[in-house]
């Protein structure tokens, strides 16, 4: 009989809910149910398991396809999952085939992926390298540092490479103009033996490269450009996180003679495993377990991998973490333990099965899902009703309370609470009503100064006829701008500015046979800047 009903279960288990479509609710929701609740974790830990995934690496032999063939190698052993690698140019295409739906998974340059990755095109698994901006040159060439190249011929990597890419910013950055060449690695070495281009750039990994290793090998002649702290120093402000600057060490490519001969200051991005949005929840965190559980194998591409902890290092610089990726780097193999009991308990299958139908605990799941999003969407329309009570007179309570509920949103969909599209939904309702606050605290502040000058205006016109009531006015307005710092409706920086202002007027304005006169005045202002110290305290 137990076989019987195996069989039926492996038979129906094929018609199954599709768990790769539905972002489930973590453990603790379900805790309450008891027994039930257990039962219900073990069947989904089991069911939807991803078998082939697709990612985009690099030309064949070179380190994005030898990275790959790591990647590969990480999931087939740790997750059984099998990795088509997808053969490219580099960065550019890769991405461009990701965001198309083309493959699953992509090997990108962090630089290359910024833009896609701050819109949420897609979001980072594990930064897998660091990749160092190479410059060879001959050494008889003259060639000292990246600005030694303007107007020469320079092989800037191939189209929809990201040494193309990185070569742009540097570029750019540098003012400099090159007559580009955009020769594939092989060929960009053969022109540079050939003294037909003056130096090839390349981006990758200290020593990963073992094409680039074998070039310095074979031709001693050649050595490393630097690139001035100025335009590294540009780059990472610029773009922070996407860049960062570094020193390729002497002898890193060859001892005698010495490649480079000595520290060379250069740019590095890192290497970056992404992935869509969409893509199956699962099959992204048993990745990034097959990559975390197996670190010390990248450490060949990334040695920061053998110093501390690995998921420190895997998750470095990614600001935009896919949510299954963070999960796994916080909690672990995201199969768990009840997962590895469930797959042993032959018994404990067929009764989940039994008891829970084919349909019936997909069908709750959508029902908590579409109940979690609506109750959400209600509740971030009824608080921002009640801030734009706020919004006349308190725009800066505002602005903050609606940053606040920006991220408590921000929370639950990475709890899974919400679906993608239901915060996208409240995204861009909270991101209207942060404009919002933010126009009428300008609008605010440029009236406040407006006042301020009227006041001002009709305090020195009662100078001149009657001072005693002028000093009256003068505290009065000193008064009126502390009222307006304690009730928020100036914040600490316009207040000192207003204060400035009458003290500038007192200054300018008031006639030097009134000096004794105006003292008082003065006394009065610079009791406002006290105030204004003690407030900064």
């Amino acid at each position: 009989m137990p076989n019987l009903l195996n069989q039926w279960i492996k038979l129906k288990s094929q018609e199954w809910i599709e768990c790769d479509r539905i972002s489930l609710p973590s453990a603790s929701v379900l805790r309450p149910c008891g027994a039930a609740g257990a039962m219900l974790v073990v069947l989904i830990s089991s069911c939807g398991e991803p078998h082939t995934i697709s990612l985009a690496s690099g030309t064949e032999g070179g380190f994005y396809s030898r990275l790959g063939e790591q990647v590969s190698l990480s999931t087939q052993k740790t997750a059984g999952i099998s990795v088509q690698n997808r053969p490219s140019q580099g960065s550019r295409e890769n991405l461009e085939r990701l965001i198309q739906g083309e493959v699953d998974f992509a090997l990108v340059q962090l630089d290359v992926a910024r833009e896609a990755l701050q819109t949420r095109q897609v979001l980072a698994v594990a930064a897998l390298a660091q990749e160092d901006v190479h410059i060879v040159v001959w050494r008889d060439s003259g060639v000292q540092t990246l600005s030694d190249l303007q107007g020469r011929r320079v092989a800037v990597g191939a189209p929809g490479s990201g040494i193309r890419h990185t070569t742009d910013q540097l570029a750019q950055a540098s003012q400099l103009t090159f007559q580009n060449d955009d020769s594939a690695f092989d060929e960009a070495f053969e022109q540079l033996q050939a003294r037909q281009v003056d130096a090839v750039i390349y981006v990758g990994s200290v020593g990963a490269s073992q094409k680039l290793q074998q070039q310095f090998l074979d031709h001693p002649q050649y050595t490393l450009a630097a690139i001035s702290p100025s335009v590294t120093n540009h780059l990472t402000i610029r773009y922070p996180g996407s860049y960062q600057p570094t020193t390729l060490p002497p002898g890193a490519y060859a001892v005698l003679p010495a490649t480079p001969e000595r520290d060379v200051s250069t740019l590095a991005t890192a290497t970056v495993l992404v992935t869509r949005p969409n893509v199956n929840r699962r099959a992204v965190g048993l990745v990034t377990w097959s990559v975390l559980a197996d670190a010390r194998a990248y450490a060949q591409f990334y040695p920061a991998l053998l110093e501390g902890e690995a998921a420190a290092a895997l998750r470095r610089g990614l600001l935009y973490l896919h949510p299954a990726a963070e999960e796994v780097y916080e909690n672990g193999d995201p199969r768990a333990v009840l997962a590895r009991y469930w797959n042993n308990n032959d018994d404990l299958q067929a009764g989940v099965f039994l008891l829970g139908g084919t349909t019936a605990i997909g069908l709750l799941l959508r029902y908590w899902r579409k109940r979690q999003s609506h109750k959400t969407v209600i509740a971030t329309s009824d608080r921002i009703n009640e801030l734009r009570q706020l919004l006349p007179d308190y725009p800066q309570q505002a602005l903050s309370g609606i940053e606040d509920l920006s991220q408590e949103n921000r929370l639950r969909f990475i709890d899974g609470a919400v679906t993608p599209e239901i915060y996208e939904q409240l995204r861009h309702k909270t991101q209207t009503f942060t404009d919002q606050c933010r126009s009428q605290l300008d609008e605010q502040r440029t009236q406040f100064v407006r006042d301020t000058l009227l006041l001002l205006d009709e305090w020195q016109a009662t100078l001149q006829s009657n001072p005693t009531v002028a000093l009256q006015k003068l505290s009065q307005i000193k008064h009126q701008y502390r009222e307006m710092l304690l009730a928020g409706q100036v914040d600490i920086k316009a207040y000192i500015e207003l204060v400035q202002l009458t003290l500038m007027s007192v200054m300018t304005l008031v006639p030097t046979a009134q000096a004794e006169r105006t003292q008082g005045c003065e006394e009065a202002v610079t009791g406002g800047r006290v105030d204004v110290e003690k407030q900064e305290s």
